[in-house]
């Protein structure tokens, strides 16, 4: 593949989610719009990308791995199980990352059937950003034992439920600040830091390999 072509699929792919970050949904949007946001023509377009729900679910997959990247390069540089845990925390909460992460786990429903296959087949051949999340849980978890804020490693199921879980009232928070007061979101980063440390006491069951 070009140089050329690669610059020309990225900016394609940047025009694509510029185009949902300004309130269009997956399912909506057009090729005449990402034409005209991209200033490529759409039989360009076609040549690179069979349909649009090859474009979308490429944009998608495309967006994860940057922020996948992203993601490992300031865990690499984080100093500390606190530090990396605020890494991912502040990236739930950011723009991006709350978009990315509440369409897997929120609007799959919401995605046309076209689009879902698109998703599955470009994942299945380079999920390269979907495969970070355990990497980074890890990553996170050795620290915090090494250190002895964790008690225990615990097993992949633990570990995966663990975070998730933490991650809840992050997500609850960033669609709704409104509907809890005068709570910032430093004080919600603590109460989550304290539900994913609680699952690694040596007498919870989440704890247990």
């Amino acid at each position: 593949m070009s140089k050329e072509t690669v610059s020309k699929k990225e900016w394609l792919f940047d025009s694509v989610w510029k185009l949902h970050m300004e309130g269009a949904d997956w399912g909506s949007i057009r090729m005449e719009a990402v034409a005209k946001a991209s200033g490529i023509p759409k039989g360009t377009i076609y040549e690179h990308f069979h349909s649009k729900d090859h474009l979308i679910a490429e944009t998608i997959l495309w967006s994860l791995k940057k922020e996948a990247e992203e993601i490992c390069r300031k865990m690499a540089a984080a100093s500390g199980f606190t530090a990396m845990l605020n890494v991912i925390f502040d990236w739930v909460g950011s723009p991006r990352g709350r978009t990315l992460f509440l369409m897997r786990f929120m609007d799959g429903g919401k995605l046309p059937e076209g689009l879902k296959r698109e998703l599955y087949c470009s994942g299945k051949r380079d999920c390269g950003g979907l495969d970070t999340a355990e990497q980074v849980t890890e990553a996170l978890i050795r620290s915090g034992f090494q250190e002895g804020v964790l008690e225990t490693e615990g097993g992949r199921l633990a570990r995966q439920t663990a975070l998730y879980s933490a991650l809840a009232p992050l997500i609850a928070y960033s669609m709704f600040p409104e509907r809890y007061g005068g709570i910032g979101w430093e004080e919600v980063k603590t109460y989550s830091q304290g539900i994913f440390m609680g699952a690694f006491r040596k007498n919870e069951i989440m704890g247990k390999g």
